[in-house]
């Protein structure tokens, strides 16, 4: 039988496992003949030569690609490597193997570069999640149910036209299965083993399910198991023990924040997870959590584990912000940050309604996506107010806190009122945006933005009016 060549390329601190596949190759058939540098893939004048000769004699090409992209794992020579045998294949009119002979071994993410080409993965679990026991010489049938062995497989019986070795051979079948033990306990006898961890933010923990394992590539979902540490479910979010769900951080949030739709923190949150889950950067949110201790606190995604069985463990820290609260027990301070938030609504929110306005006639896109903008920009505006310390009232019957800084008499009677106006507002626009929003309901988003319009008629009015209001009054106190 005509001799196989295996080119094995990889960085020399993998040495250890080329050694390995080395071995295992070698006493699976002597037909097999490996191909390795063991000077640590530094070319020279002498090396090229050997390096032609040795690829064009392989029909495989190996890359072993460890540690989960390790930035210390320089690869570029053995992608120089893998270029040479990709031309050798095309010179010699073998375009269609480069698909199946181009390969390369790994445990976490595949290379970029070689994405197009072979992948076998090692785990320390089989395809069934059963976990390998790697450093006891034993044999198991577990071996079998692998990526590996698969590939052993297929260079057993698809090198030449004949098979290098019966693979139904029973004697076959255990060499195999100890090179895929050897193999994989060299991939993963150097990671490094978190002994202990001290925690020092309230943060949470949850797994985001990956490719080969059961689930969705959407990060959160409202089953999501969280697991709490330092204290973060009961001081936080008034959730007793130290694991929940999603589904009741959501609750818990959207109860402490008396929010219509969910804070704004929650979605970003959402959003990171799922650039996580895709192997991106998590983009974190600008917005704050008010804690049931009536703390802020800015949600941050601060770590993420990728393990070798394919799933991701995430971390979300949950650090104290500066408080920006005003000390409203004085009349001055509660007029002052509802002065502000007040001119904030003027800049930020009556801008939006107007541009509504204007394209009353345009397209239902564009208009969909103008009153989404506001409905978020009020809630922005609202989350703000709760950081200055101007929280809202505690059921309908209450007077709004900022009404304490004014003194009784008209202003106060036209200032109750108009906060109520604006309470009914908020519901009616918020109501048409969701029913806008829903799939095969009555309401379209040329209905929702002409009620929207409408019902803003005369805001600029009414804030102007509220401005002065709060002017007169500050000064009032400043004279007295």
């Amino acid at each position: 039988m005509s001799e196989v060549g295996v080119f094995i390329s990889y960085n020399h601190k993998d040495k250890k496992i080329a050694d390995a596949v080395v071995e295992t190759l070698a006493a699976l058939s002597q037909d097999l003949t490996v191909f390795i540098d063991h000077a640590g893939l530094e070319g020279g004048d002498e090396y090229e030569p050997k390096l032609s000769d040795s690829i064009r004699r392989s029909q495989w090409f190996v890359i072993i690609s460890s540690g989960l992209g390790n930035v210390e794992r320089d690869m570029n020579w053995c992608f120089y490597e893998a270029g040479q045998f990709r031309a050798k294949l095309a010179a010699t009119n073998q375009l269609n193997a480069i698909r199946d002979r181009l390969c390369y071994f790994y445990d976490g993410k595949p290379p970029s570069q070689l994405s197009r080409y072979q992948g076998t993965r090692l785990a320390l679990t089989d395809r069934n999640d059963n976990k390998l026991n790697v450093k006891e010489a034993e044999d198991s049938l577990n071996y079998e149910n692998t990526d590996l062995f698969d590939f052993l497989c297929l260079l057993l019986t698809k090198s030449t036209d004949q098979p290098v070795r019966n693979i139904n051979d029973q004697g076959i079948r255990k060499l195999m299965r100890t090179g895929v033990r050897r193999i994989t306990d060299e991939f993963f006898s150097d990671r490094i083993r978190i002994i202990a961890e001290d925690v020092f933010q309230p943060r949470m923990k949850f797994t985001i399910p990956t490719s080969g394992t059961t689930g969705s590539l959407e990060g959160l979902s409202p089953t999501t198991k969280i697991d709490g540490e330092y204290n973060i479910l009961p001081d936080i979010f008034g959730i007793s023990g130290t694991t929940t769900t999603w589904a009741d951080i959501k609750s818990a949030a959207c109860n402490m924040n008396c929010d219509e739709p969910m804070p704004l923190w929650v979605d970003d949150l959402e959003t990171a997870s799922r650039e996580v889950a895709r192997g991106k950067i998590p983009t974190q949110t600008e917005f704050l959590c008010l804690g049931l201790d009536k703390q802020f606190y800015r949600p941050v995604f601060a770590r993420n584990i990728i393990y070798s069985s394919g799933k991701n463990d995430s971390y979300v820290a949950f650090i104290p912000s500066r408080d920006r609260r005003f000390d409203v027990n004085f009349r001055s301070s509660l007029l002052l940050s509802a002065l502000i938030l007040t001119i904030r609504f003027r800049q930020r929110v009556l801008p939006l309604v107007d541009e509504i306005t204007d394209n009353l006639a345009a397209a239902g896109k564009i208009k969909a996506e103008l009153l989404l903008r506001l409905q978020k920009t009020i809630v922005i505006v609202e989350a703000e107010a709760r950081e200055f310390g101007l929280l809202p009232p505690k059921d309908a019957n209450d007077d709004p806190p900022l009404l304490n800084g004014f003194r009784d008499g008209a202003d106060k009677s036209a200032l109750r009122d108009e906060i109520k106006k604006w309470s009914k507002t908020r519901a009616l626009v918020f109501e048409k945006i969701a029913a806008a929003q829903a799939p095969g309901g009555d309401v379209t988003w040329s209905d929702a933005a002409l009620e929207v319009s409408n019902a803003f008629s005369g805001m600029k009015e009414v804030n102007s009016a509220f401005l002065q209001t709060l002017c007169n009054e500050l000064l009032y106190i400043e004279k007295d």
